[in-house]
């Protein structure tokens, strides 16, 4: 099994859990880890992983 480099914003939602309008949301800041191939929006598996890092407070430290 391959692992995951990118969430659709279903996916996404689902690993942070919480609805997919609060992932769109998500999607407009500047700080989130989402970019567009062709006319869809992807989520960066590690990106939202630092991200969620960096909400916590824990920066890079693992």
């Amino acid at each position: 099994m391959v692992d995951k480099l990118t969430y659709s914003a279903a996916e996404a939602a689902e690993v942070l859990g919480v609805s997919r309008p609060v992932v769109y949301t998500l999607m407009r800041r500047a700080d989130f880890p989402a970019f567009k191939v062709g006319a869809r929006t992807l989520i960066s598996a590690e990106g939202l992983r630092a991200w969620v890092r960096a909400q916590c407070g824990t920066g890079g430290a693992e």
